[in-house]
């Protein structure tokens, strides 16, 4: 557990007798991490406590009073850069039933805490709760974009889905977003080690982490979090040279490939190697694997090679089109992707 910030004017966290006795409901915890970027943090925090959580942790590696909000939460200082180890330091103070997770440049609606405790408080067995979001611009304006890389999610498919086809699932059902992820504070500290071995995508982390377990988990299409869309965030492309996409698709890459490792090591050991969790975390890994070996330079041939032999194949075409270009030639591999990557992440 991280240190708290002796300049953050800090708050208390829930007096034991109110865990679980929030009116209306489970105690609800928001985890509010940031790194470096202070600009949007006060209106982050003052959303979470204005849909009414009981508990606003923030997790940065600054210090300084949040204005507007002083007094009301708890500062916990971590200088890791990686999303993961900061949400599992903020879940390991967090006090709540329930732990809501919260981008330092995205904000809640305020019907938020109130939907999480509805649901939580309907299901006791659930263990995570995922729902779709809003778009606004970097000043906090609502904007009519329809992002094209999501637009073929849904999370009402999630009741049709058959359990099995990951591929699926990721592609077409859930929403995707770190602050729209909500999960059972017990059963999210029985993976807080893991968390902070995968480093990063942590959204991601954490609905793998319920289909690894096979634990009860729940999907809306209500949208309750305002997410921000400025260059900083959202893809490695907008506003990106492609020199520069090189050097933000190389790291992102090379990030989900370590959480993948991180989540079939553990789907192996909970499923076995022939699960269908097990096997799409192994080739997920591979091939994001390649992405950022392309990206770098580092024997993109051999790379490409062993995404076509193990990676997903044909459960992702772009990856096995990509690669078979590759192993011609990686630079005109490169040229392609940076193309479909501005296409992709284009605003409607």
């Amino acid at each position: 557990m991280g240190a708290r910030d002796p300049d953050s004017n800090s708050g208390s966290p829930i007096p034991p007798g109110r865990v679980g006795e929030s009116v209306g409901g489970p105690t609800v915890t928001a985890v509010v991490t940031a790194h470096d970027r202070r600009t949007f943090l006060p209106e982050a925090v003052a959303s979470a406590l204005a849909s009414g959580a009981d508990e606003v942790v923030v997790v940065r590696n600054f210090s300084g009073p949040i204005a507007g909000v002083e007094g009301r939460y708890r500062d916990v200082q971590c200088p890791a850069a990686e999303t993961g180890v900061k949400e599992a330091t903020g879940l390991e103070s967090a006090t709540g039933d329930i732990v809501a997770f919260l981008d330092d440049d995205d904000t809640w609606d305020l019907a938020k805490v109130p939907r999480v405790r509805q649901v939580f408080g309907e299901d006791p067995a659930l263990v995570y709760y995922g729902h779709a979001q809003t778009p606004m611009d970097r000043s906090g304006k609502p904007v009519a974009a329809r992002h094209r890389e999501w637009a073929r999610t849904d999370p009402r498919r999630f009741a049709a889905w058959d359990g099995r086809d990951l591929p699926a699932f990721f592609r077409e059902v859930w929403p995707g977003n770190n602050s729209s992820t909500v999960i059972l504070r017990s059963w999210g500290r029985e993976w807080s080690d893991a968390l902070k071995e995968a480093g990063w995508a942590a959204d991601r982390f954490w609905v793998s982490a319920a289909l690894i377990d096979r634990r009860p988990m729940r999907l809306e299409d209500s949208a309750l979090t305002h997410l921000r869309l400025h260059q900083e965030n959202m893809s490695q492309t907008r506003g990106a040279s492609p020199e520069e996409f090189r050097i933000r698709h190389a790291t992102a890459s090379d990030r989900f490939a370590r959480s993948c490792r991180t989540l079939a090591r553990i789907a192996d050991e909970r499923r076995g190697p022939s699960s269908p969790e097990a096997r799409y975390f192994r080739q997920s890994a591979v091939g994001y694997g390649f992405f950022a070996d392309l990206e770098t330079g580092h024997r993109p041939r051999s790379a490409a090679l062993r995404a076509l032999r193990h990676g997903p194949g044909r459960g992702d075409g772009a990856l096995l089109a990509t690669a078979l270009i590759a192993v011609v030639s990686p630079a005109l591999a490169r040229r392609l992707l940076y193309r479909s990557s501005r296409r992709r992440w284009r605003l409607a």
